[in-house]
Protein backbone atom coordinates (compact mmCIF):
# COMPACT_ATOMS: atom_id res chain seq x y z
CA UNK A 1 0.00 0.00 0.00
CA UNK A 2 1.49 3.28 -1.11
CA UNK A 3 1.56 6.14 1.65
CA UNK A 4 -1.39 7.99 -0.57
CA UNK A 5 -3.31 4.83 -0.62
CA UNK A 6 -3.12 4.78 3.61
CA UNK A 7 -3.91 8.38 4.06
CA UNK A 8 -6.99 7.93 2.13
CA UNK A 9 -7.80 4.98 3.62
CA UNK A 10 -7.44 6.81 7.14
CA UNK A 11 -9.09 9.85 5.78
CA UNK A 12 -12.18 7.61 4.96
CA UNK A 13 -11.62 5.20 8.07
CA UNK A 14 -12.32 8.45 10.22
CA UNK A 15 -14.62 10.10 8.15
CA UNK A 16 -17.28 7.12 8.45
CA UNK A 17 -16.56 7.18 12.34
CA UNK A 18 -17.17 10.82 12.52
CA UNK A 19 -20.67 10.28 10.69
CA UNK A 20 -21.63 7.74 12.64
CA UNK A 21 -20.75 9.68 16.03
CA UNK A 22 -23.00 12.51 14.73
CA UNK A 23 -25.41 9.98 13.66
CA UNK A 24 -25.39 8.76 16.85
CA UNK A 25 -25.67 12.21 18.66
CA UNK A 26 -28.52 13.63 17.29
CA UNK A 27 -30.70 16.55 19.03
CA UNK A 28 -33.66 14.60 20.39
CA UNK A 29 -36.57 16.48 18.35
CA UNK A 30 -39.18 18.37 19.38
CA UNK A 31 -42.99 18.55 19.21
CA UNK A 32 -45.54 21.18 19.94
CA UNK A 33 -49.31 21.99 19.11
CA UNK A 34 -50.56 25.58 17.19
CA UNK A 35 -52.97 26.68 18.92
CA UNK A 36 -52.90 24.10 21.60
CA UNK A 37 -53.29 20.73 22.94
CA UNK A 38 -57.07 21.11 24.10
CA UNK A 39 -58.44 21.08 20.67
CA UNK A 40 -62.31 21.95 20.19
CA UNK A 41 -64.15 18.93 18.11
CA UNK A 42 -64.03 18.92 14.47
CA UNK A 43 -61.19 21.85 14.66
CA UNK A 44 -57.77 21.32 13.22
CA UNK A 45 -54.84 21.66 15.09
CA UNK A 46 -51.17 21.92 13.62
CA UNK A 47 -48.05 20.02 15.07
CA UNK A 48 -44.69 20.94 14.87
CA UNK A 49 -41.98 18.43 15.05
CA UNK A 50 -38.62 20.22 15.52
CA UNK A 51 -34.81 18.74 13.65
CA UNK A 52 -32.22 20.40 12.36
CA UNK A 53 -31.46 22.04 9.00
CA UNK A 54 -29.58 19.09 7.42
CA UNK A 55 -32.78 16.48 8.65
CA UNK A 56 -34.12 15.11 5.30
CA UNK A 57 -37.65 13.34 6.55
CA UNK A 58 -39.81 13.90 9.32
CA UNK A 59 -42.26 10.98 10.52
CA UNK A 60 -45.11 11.75 12.60
CA UNK A 61 -46.62 8.80 14.80
CA UNK A 62 -49.46 8.12 17.34
CA UNK A 63 -50.05 5.91 19.81
CA UNK A 64 -52.10 2.71 18.36
CA UNK A 65 -52.17 -0.81 20.62
CA UNK A 66 -49.52 -0.10 22.62
CA UNK A 67 -47.29 0.91 19.66
CA UNK A 68 -46.45 3.78 17.99
CA UNK A 69 -47.83 4.03 13.87
CA UNK A 70 -46.97 6.38 11.32
CA UNK A 71 -49.32 9.29 10.88
CA UNK A 72 -47.93 10.84 8.39
CA UNK A 73 -44.01 11.95 6.50
CA UNK A 74 -42.90 15.20 5.26
CA UNK A 75 -40.02 14.84 2.69
CA UNK A 76 -37.61 18.05 2.36
CA UNK A 77 -34.24 19.65 4.38
CA UNK A 78 -36.00 21.91 6.75
CA UNK A 79 -35.31 22.47 10.42
CA UNK A 80 -38.78 22.06 11.21
CA UNK A 81 -42.03 19.96 9.73
CA UNK A 82 -45.63 21.01 10.28
CA UNK A 83 -48.47 18.66 10.27
CA UNK A 84 -52.07 19.51 10.21
CA UNK A 85 -54.70 17.62 11.33
CA UNK A 86 -57.95 18.97 10.24
CA UNK A 87 -60.68 17.50 11.86
CA UNK A 88 -60.29 16.48 15.71
CA UNK A 89 -62.32 13.90 16.70
CA UNK A 90 -62.28 10.76 19.13
CA UNK A 91 -60.15 8.39 16.35
CA UNK A 92 -57.49 11.52 16.09
CA UNK A 93 -57.30 12.41 19.97
CA UNK A 94 -54.36 10.76 21.82
CA UNK A 95 -50.38 10.61 22.40
CA UNK A 96 -48.25 11.88 19.46
CA UNK A 97 -44.50 11.81 19.01
CA UNK A 98 -42.14 12.56 16.05
CA UNK A 99 -38.91 11.90 14.74
CA UNK A 100 -36.86 13.02 11.47
CA UNK A 101 -34.08 11.31 9.45
CA UNK A 102 -30.46 12.79 9.18
CA UNK A 103 -27.86 11.35 6.50
CA UNK A 104 -28.59 7.60 7.32
CA UNK A 105 -29.80 7.20 10.79
CA UNK A 106 -32.83 8.50 12.56
CA UNK A 107 -33.73 10.72 15.45
CA UNK A 108 -34.94 9.14 19.04
CA UNK A 109 -38.25 9.63 19.83
CA UNK A 110 -39.80 13.14 20.90
CA UNK A 111 -41.59 13.53 24.04
CA UNK A 112 -45.21 12.77 23.84
CA UNK A 113 -47.46 14.87 23.08
CA UNK A 114 -51.41 14.25 24.33
CA UNK A 115 -54.19 15.64 22.29
CA UNK A 116 -57.32 16.35 23.88
CA UNK A 117 -60.60 16.47 21.93
CA UNK A 118 -63.34 18.92 23.52
CA UNK A 119 -67.95 17.55 22.09
CA UNK A 120 -67.23 22.32 22.37
CA UNK A 121 -69.82 25.11 23.64
CA UNK A 122 -70.48 26.34 20.40
CA UNK A 123 -72.55 22.98 19.04
CA UNK A 124 -74.96 23.09 16.79
CA UNK A 125 -78.23 22.06 18.93
CA UNK A 126 -80.61 22.89 16.07
CA UNK A 127 -82.09 19.58 16.26
CA UNK A 128 -82.39 19.56 19.58
CA UNK A 129 -84.29 22.88 19.35
CA UNK A 130 -86.43 21.96 16.54
CA UNK A 131 -87.78 18.79 18.66
CA UNK A 132 -88.35 20.88 21.75
CA UNK A 133 -90.28 23.76 19.23
CA UNK A 134 -92.59 20.94 17.87
CA UNK A 135 -93.20 19.57 21.50
CA UNK A 136 -93.74 23.04 22.87
CA UNK A 137 -96.32 23.51 19.52
CA UNK A 138 -98.24 20.60 20.05
CA UNK A 139 -98.51 21.32 23.73
CA UNK A 140 -99.71 24.43 22.63
CA UNK A 141 -102.26 22.90 20.14
CA UNK A 142 -104.01 20.41 22.62
CA UNK A 143 -104.31 23.15 25.15
CA UNK A 144 -106.39 25.29 22.63
CA UNK A 145 -108.47 22.27 21.52
CA UNK A 146 -109.07 21.77 25.38
CA UNK A 147 -110.25 25.69 25.93
CA UNK A 148 -112.13 25.74 22.05
CA UNK A 149 -114.27 22.50 23.68
CA UNK A 150 -114.92 24.52 26.94
CA UNK A 151 -115.94 27.28 25.55
CA UNK A 152 -118.28 25.61 23.16
CA UNK A 153 -119.54 23.75 25.78
CA UNK A 154 -120.81 26.75 27.26
CA UNK A 155 -122.55 28.04 24.18
CA UNK A 156 -123.82 24.88 23.06
CA UNK A 157 -127.55 24.38 25.08
CA UNK A 158 -127.34 20.87 26.92
CA UNK A 159 -129.66 17.75 25.95
CA UNK A 160 -132.73 19.22 28.20
CA UNK A 161 -132.50 22.79 26.73
CA UNK A 162 -132.52 21.72 23.29
CA UNK A 163 -135.81 19.23 24.05
CA UNK A 164 -137.63 22.73 25.35
CA UNK A 165 -136.66 24.14 22.28
CA UNK A 166 -139.06 23.20 19.68
CA UNK A 167 -142.44 23.49 21.92
CA UNK A 168 -140.91 27.68 22.55
CA UNK A 169 -140.32 28.00 18.76
CA UNK A 170 -143.74 26.75 17.76
CA UNK A 171 -145.54 28.92 20.86
CA UNK A 172 -143.90 31.58 19.18
CA UNK A 173 -144.67 30.56 15.82
CA UNK A 174 -148.72 30.40 16.93
CA UNK A 175 -148.97 33.47 18.79
CA UNK A 176 -147.75 35.05 15.18
CA UNK A 177 -150.30 33.18 13.56
CA UNK A 178 -153.12 34.14 15.59
CA UNK A 179 -151.77 37.89 15.84
CA UNK A 180 -151.61 37.65 11.21
CA UNK A 181 -155.58 36.41 11.18
CA UNK A 182 -156.62 38.65 13.94
CA UNK A 183 -157.28 36.37 16.55
CA UNK A 184 -156.41 37.12 19.89
CA UNK A 185 -153.82 35.20 22.11
CA UNK A 186 -154.28 33.68 24.86
CA UNK A 187 -153.31 36.45 28.16
CA UNK A 188 -153.95 39.37 25.42
CA UNK A 189 -156.71 41.79 24.99
CA UNK A 190 -157.22 43.57 22.05
CA UNK A 191 -158.69 47.38 22.57
CA UNK A 192 -161.93 47.27 20.24
CA UNK A 193 -163.12 51.41 21.54
CA UNK A 194 -162.55 53.40 18.59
Amino acid sequence: MTPRDTTLFCLVLCLGQKIQAQDGNLPIPTISATPGSVIPWNESVKILCGGTPESFLYQLEILGNSTYKVVEKKLGFQKTAEFVIKRMDTNTAGRYQCRYRKQYSWSVHSEALELVVTDTTNQDYTMENLIRMGMAGLSLVVLLVILAENWLGHQVPHKEDQQELPELSCSRQKTQTEWTFGLTPKGHQVDTRH
